[in-house]
């Protein structure tokens, strides 16, 4: 039998690797597929309905307490990683505390993995974590007892933003990052930038390490409008480092009539919709809260929009952007991460500096207003274009899934 089994860090419960929701559909070449979601919560609850071809296992870890830190003590990769770490700044100890607690829940997940039946009848297994994270490192032990037994092992892992660039992770330190890239066979990083960031640090593993872009689906073309008012959406968790303070600083600033959406929820919500209540009179701001993917993209099939727009500090390769793209929206966002694959300036949108001000951002909404016709829905054409040659789901996925199944 041919196994895949996804290691997930809540998927398909709670909020959360929305994303997965496209490709999941795409999985092909395997006998049986399980969807092992690691870090669920005690009042976590199913959120998504998996196609009926996918079994989903969720992982019940056990924690072993002191115990578990001691025998973690006795691995020699990770008296490795810890001496390093150990040597590198004043906060090695701190990194060190970081790193055996990561390999804490590597091993809880590992024993929970374990425990599959569907193990011990199958012939070959395709290990894939959606993150390049603590599932990624359970991911190498499990690889390791299966082939032991004389089992035929794949592992793959996807890997997005913060699992990525160590910059933005406390102390500039993602644990046993060299114990992972020197187990598994293949990293895939959602952009070509995420990629050659990963091999930049650790070019012995340059050839395992190839970009696989995400993907969105067709639901058909509504391209950009401006006849019917000009109208900017933002798709995001509301939290700082989406800066959507910096959109109400430019709005304030605008003299021509705009309708700002915001869609989605989360703790700087309420303060961002007071920062709107001064706004001038030709700017009115909405905001839909928590949307299903399904009710976001009927909203975008429904309703005309300008542009969209991602001011964030720091990405990987937003799929809010690809999903705008598909529809034909024009595409307003900094050049934060892989965004630069997606949007390419002056031609399906404008990119702005990682640290633009809210007066960069409002001079691309005048360019976009003044815009001749035919000069506006060039943009459109271009960004369903784009759309289509590099981020349409069919294709991207099937792809995914006929390398990961030889």
């Amino acid at each position: 039998m041919k196994l895949l089994i996804l290691l997930t860090t809540s998927f398909p419960y709670d909020n959360g690797e929305e994303f997965l929701l496209n490709e999941v559909n795409y999985i092909n070449g395997f006998d049986k597929v399980l969807i092992c979601p690691c870090n669920l919560k005690k009042d976590s609850v199913v959120t998504k309905k998996l196609p009926d071809f996918i079994t989903c296992i969720p992982l019940k870890t056990v924690d072993k307490g002191r115990k578990e830190y001691i025998s973690l003590l006795s691995k020699p990769y990770i008296l490795d990683e810890m001496s390093n770490v150990m040597k590198s700044d004043s906060y090695g100890l701190t990194k060190a505390h970081e790193m055996i607690y990561f390999m804490k829940r590597a091993f809880e997940i590992y024993r929970e993995l374990l425990k599959i039946k569907d193990l011990d009848s199958a012939d070959e297994v395709t290990i894939y974590s959606y993150w390049l994270y603590d599932a990624a490192a359970s991911g190498v032990l499990l690889a390791e007892n299966l082939r032991r037994r004389g089992i035929k092992v794949l592992q793959v892992s996807r890997a997005h933003r913060f699992d990525i660039y160590s910059e933005f992770a406390k102390h500039n330190y993602i644990p046993m990052r060299k114990f992972i890239l020197e187990n598994i066979d293949s990293v895939r990083p959602c952009s070509a930038s995420g990629a050659d960031y990963i091999k930049k640090q650790y070019p012995k593993y340059s050839n395992k390490i190839i970009p696989a872009f995400l993907g969105t689906a067709d639901h058909g073309i509504k391209y950009g409008n401006r006849k019917n008012g000009f109208h900017i959406v933002t798709c995001s968790f509301m939290v700082p480092v989406k800066r959507l303070n910096l959109i109400v600083e430019a709005l304030k600033l605008v003299d021509f009539p705009i309708l700002w959406t915001h869609i989605g929820s989360g703790p700087l919500m309420d303060e961002i919709r007071n920062s709107t209540l001064n706004l001038p009179t030709c700017v009115k701001a909405e905001f839909k809260g928590q949307m299903s993917n399904e009710d976001i993209m009927k909203y975008y099939k429904d309703n005309d929009i300008t542009t969209f727009i991602n001011v964030s500090s720091s990405e990987g390769l937003p799929v809010s952007i690809m999903e705008a793209g598909s529809f034909g929206i024009p595409v307003i966002a900094t050049n934060a991460g892989g965004t630069g694959e997606a949007v390419y300036d002056g031609k399906n949108g404008y990119l702005l500096d990682v640290n633009m001000s809210s007066q960069d951002l409002l001079s691309k909404l005048n360019l976009i207003n003044q815009l001749s016709e035919e000069k506006y829905n060039k943009l459109c054409e271009n960004s369903r274009k784009i759309w289509a040659e590099k981020f349409n789901a069919a294709d991207n996925y099937k792809e995914f899934y006929k390398e990961i199944s030889q």
